[in-house]
């Protein structure tokens, strides 16, 4: 089962916010796995009118199943009982305490801070930039590229400095819910990637690197190795809007 509570914070500590469409943050967890992440609810924030709808059509894409708020309006509404989403009012308390508080068969399992990702891989140093490839094994440089962004199997980090190769770490991609294009974001961001270069990209994920200061590039290559040897010659360039996939999550 996938619930999304509203939140105040990015943080199992937070309060529950007790807007649904302007609400900060939307903290999502999946009960069978027992893993939260994050999403920036900054677009709902910001929204000049639709934020409730929006924010209904966001949980759909994130195939949640029940949501835990304050107030939802009844255009809101009518889009949750559409998507068949379950939802719960006057929601007060943490996020940590609503979860813990949903019957034991529905609720995740014993959800901590650590399962949002987290920096796992120190920041490059002086002077260097950090470079994600999405990769099909651990095997550094020689991997084979991946194909999904997303639901790859590793992130190939790659620091450089005047154009060389300092240091290259594989990073195991925790996983995440079906739809949640966010956590690749989080993930990359907390591991001070500055450039990520993938083979394709929806709007929403390479909309949220963008705000984290990552730059997406459009990429080739069979492996790694072939892939940063085209980044340093130059043949690599950041993605347009015009070449996102119009698809589900990569």
């Amino acid at each position: 089962m996938i619930i999304a509570v509203t939140a105040k914070e990015a943080s199992l500590q937070s309060e529950v916010d007790p807007r649904f469409g302007r609400a900060a943050y939307f903290l999502i967890a999946n009960s069978q796995t027992g893993e939260v992440f994050v999403h920036d609810n900054s677009d709902g924030v910001n929204a000049s009118n639709g934020a409730g709808t929006g924010a209904s059509q966001l949980l759909a894409e994130y195939k949640v199943d029940v949501l835990y708020t304050g107030h939802v309006g009844p255009k809101a509404a009518e889009v949750l009982d559409k998507a068949k989403i379950t939802y719960n009012e006057h929601i007060e308390g943490t996020v940590e305490e609503v979860l813990a508080g949903i019957p034991q068969e529905s609720a995740p399992a014993a959800p901590e801070a650590a399962e949002i990702p987290v920096e796992t891989v120190p920041a490059a140093a002086d002077g260097a930039i950090r470079l994600a490839i999405p990769a099909d094994t651990d095997a550094g440089l020689e991997a084979q590229r991946s194909g999904h962004f997303g639901k790859c199997a590793y992130y190939t980090l790659i620091d450089i400095k005047d154009q060389q190769v300092q240091q290259v770490v594989a990073m195991k991609n925790g996983g995440h819910i079906q739809g949640g294009c966010s956590v690749p974001v989080i993930l990359l961001s907390a591991n001070h990637v500055n450039k990520l270069i993938v083979a394709g990209i929806g709007g929403r994920p390479l909309q949220g690197f963008r705000e984290t200061g990552i730059e997406v590039y459009a990429g080739s290559g069979e492996t790694v190795q072939e892939t940063i040897d085209l980044f340093l010659n130059d043949q690599l360039a950041p993605i347009s809007n015009d070449q996102v996939c119009g698809g589900g999550p990569q």
